[in-house]
């Protein structure tokens, strides 16, 4: 915004002297000055809708932070089967979480139920889904199941295209986890480092998870360690 506004004023500068260099008459320098004063509007709207855009990444950045943290205390809790649904509802209120109290209802998961959370749980602990290589049948053999069974208790997961979009979310998720520590990060660090195949898969994953572009949450998120620093 400073830069556009000292541009701004350089080129009103510049402008008047150049009327007066050349001798302008009076009608073509106030002409020259109109179409001068348009190209400072112009970029003190551009700067000012640049400052909007900024603030709203940055939010959508700081709740998309909190959301990724409470995923993982959510996952930690539910994915020990060490505890019973009682014992895991009073984990979950212990944590920053905390739902409404009469929001909480403990309904006891089906087969099926149980086998997604404990998967994805299991999934994020472990990330075998940094292996480019990771897929559909992949990840059957990761649950020690077979693929009737895998079907059984998953079913939205049949189509191998799907669990695809599934898999890829979770290393689009990794990905932003990644970017809140290391902003330095580069594009191709995310590719290799989060399994995908390439800065096209990266991109699409990212975005249709999160709502933005990699790049974008990239140039907020060091922005946001500059302020920090």
């Amino acid at each position: 915004m400073r830069k556009r506004t000292a541009l701004a004023a350089s080129l009103l500068f510049l402008a008047t002297q150049l009327c007066h260099a050349h001798v302008h008459t009076l009608a073509e320098a106030d002409g020259i000055i109109v179409i001068l004063v348009a190209i400072v509007i112009a970029l003190l709207i551009l700067g000012g809708f640049g400052l909007h855009y900024n603030k709203i990444i940055s939010q959508r950045n700081e709740q998309l932070r909190r959301i990724l943290n409470a995923l993982d205390d959510y996952r930690t809790i539910v994915g020990d089967g060490e505890r019973s649904l009682d014992e895991q509802e009073e984990m979950v209120k212990r944590t920053h979480l905390k739902p409404k109290p009469k929001a909480v209802k403990v309904v006891q998961m089906d087969e099926g139920q149980t086998f997604f959370v404990k998967m994805d749980a299991r999934i994020n602990k472990e990330k075998p889904f940094t292996d480019p290589d990771f897929d559909y049948y992949a990840l059957i053999e990761f649950m020690g199941v077979n693929q009737d069974e895998f079907c059984k208790f998953v079913p939205r997961y049949t189509d191998p295209e799907r669990t695809k979009d599934y898999i890829n979310s979770l290393r689009a998720e990794y990905a932003a986890k990644l970017l809140m520590e290391h902003s330095d990060y580069s594009m191709d660090d995310m590719v290799s480092m989060c399994g995908f195949k390439d800065a096209a898969a990266f991109n699409s994953a990212f975005k249709f998870s999160f709502g933005i572009t990699p790049t974008d949450y990239m140039n907020s998120m060091s922005k946001m360690f500059k302020k920090k620093a």
